[in-house]
Order: C-alpha cells, then structure tokens, then sequence
C-alpha cells in the first residue's frame, strides 16, 4: 500500500470524525416532550385565581408557564403531575421565580377558592389553582382542546409548556420526570 495514499485514507477519516462530533456539538438542546411544531400562541384565558386575583395568560409573558388542566379530588395524574413539577421547580434554583405553575379546574362545583389554595398550597404557594364561571372554564378547556366529562373526573392530562413568548412549545406527561421538566424550562428561559 502506498504512503501517501494512507495517509489521504487517515487524512479523510479524522476530517469525518471532526465534522461529526462538530454537528453535534453544534445541535441545539431538544426538548423532552410532544414539540408543537410550528410553537402556537397560548389562547388567552381570563380567570380568578384561588386567592380572588384576575388572571390572563398574556400578563404571563416572559416566563414559562407550565399549565395543567385538572381538580382537587384527582386521585392519581393531577398529584403526580404537580409533585413532579415541585420537584423540577426545586432544580431550577433560582431560576424557578421565572417559571409559573398554574392548575385550571376542570371541577369547578367542588374545586372552591379555598380547595383549590389548600390543593396548590401542598405543593407550593406559588402555584396558582384556577377558577372562572362554567362558561369562562368552558372556553379554556375548549380553547386548549382540553376534554372535561363526569364532573371533572376525566379529563386531558397533559402539562402544556408555554414559552416567554406565549406559545405552546410542548405537552409533556404526567409521569414525566422532573429533570426534563426542569431541563426544558431552562432551555426555553435561554430563548431555546
């Protein structure tokens, strides 16, 4: 074998790996969810949070808001969901004031102001439990494609993920776990 045609053939192959490993270095981190491709504007909702405060998504922007659809008395998905999203509010440090938990009810007739505080307060008193007239509520779940039967009881389980723009960039799971959770807030905190 001639030495210089070695020497090509090794010339070639490191070019290859550095290309390679350049690229993927070079890639953008991903998010760990569903990705809405292309990212949709939240709609816009206007309700009372569990403290009797108006609340409009639009006055969310420049944090990310991680929405959920769910109710008090949930047995499984709307605890886990929020235990999981405590969990990934306490990775984020300091970063976690830039990111706002929020719960639509999807049982108004049981899920009181005061259910509502002390369900959100169990995870953390930042998060907001949201109520509004059958017909405010009716719209949100509507507008977020949200199904709501048997008094609240079965109902999306998804945990939308609304970058500082206002757009929906993700669903994610409620078995989802808290490090990607906190991994995909971080990343869209940073304009990802």
């Amino acid at each position: 074998m001639n030495r210089s045609v070695l020497y090509v053939g090794i010339g070639v192959l490191v070019l290859l790996v550095a290309v390679v490993a350049i690229s993927v270095l070079e890639r953008p981190a991903a998010l760990k969810g569903s990705v809405i491709e292309p990212p949709w504007p939240a709609p816009e909702m206007s309700l009372t949070t569990h403290d009797g405060q108006p609340f409009q998504m639009s006055a969310q922007r420049g944090k990310v808001v991680l929405l959920y659809f769910g109710y008090v008395n949930c047995p499984d998905e709307c605890p886990l969901t929020m235990a999981h999203v405590k969990l990934a509010r306490n990775e984020l440090g300091d970063e976690a004031s830039n990111v706002q938990v929020v719960m639509v009810s999807t049982d108004p007739v049981r899920d009181t102001p005061e259910a509502l505080a002390e369900f959100m307060g169990k995870f953390d008193p930042s998060f907001l439990g949201l109520t509004g007239t059958p017909e405010a509520l009716q719209k949100v779940w509507k507008d977020y494609g949200v199904a709501v039967e048997h008094g609240g009881e079965t109902h999306s389980t998804f945990l939308f993920v609304i970058d500082p723009r206002g757009d929906i960039r993700e669903t994610l799971l409620p078995e989802t776990e808290p490090a990607d959770i906190a991994s995909d807030a971080r990343l869209l905190l940073q304009g990802g």
